[in-house]
């Protein structure tokens, strides 16, 4: 991967993230009452539901992209061969089974959201 690429991807994605949550707070702000008819009109319309899937597909690449940074620093041979070099062995298997366990759980997720969102 291009590490510039990377970068700019898990920044811009946090900006997005704060856009989307400065949106919501206004939402929330300019309401003189806030009632479930209020909110559920609001959360249930095409702009939003859409909006909020787009915020949580750059949330679940946001929260990769970190977790792939931590794996690739720290999960190597000569860090965890620090620790004990009976485990530096194991640190491609401890590493891919890392990435896998938080891709997979990231599908799911994903999957689960979007799901409660346009269900």
């Amino acid at each position: 991967m291009r590490g510039s690429l990377i970068w700019n991807s898990q920044r811009y994605s946090s900006l997005i993230i704060l856009c989307y949550l400065v949106y919501i707070a206004s939402f929330i702000i300019s309401q003189d009452e806030i009632n479930f008819f209020s909110w559920s009109n609001f959360f249930l319309s095409f702009e939003v539901r859409f909006l909020t899937s787009f915020i949580f597909i750059m949330i679940v690449v946001h929260a990769y992209i970190g977790l792939w940074t931590v794996g690739t620093d720290y999960l190597t041979s000569r860090t965890l061969g620090f620790l004990n070099k009976s485990i530096a062995k194991r640190a491609k298997l401890m590493r891919n089974t890392y990435f896998f366990t938080f891709g997979f759980l990231g599908i799911v997720y994903l999957s689960s959201i979007l799901y409660i969102i346009w269900l």
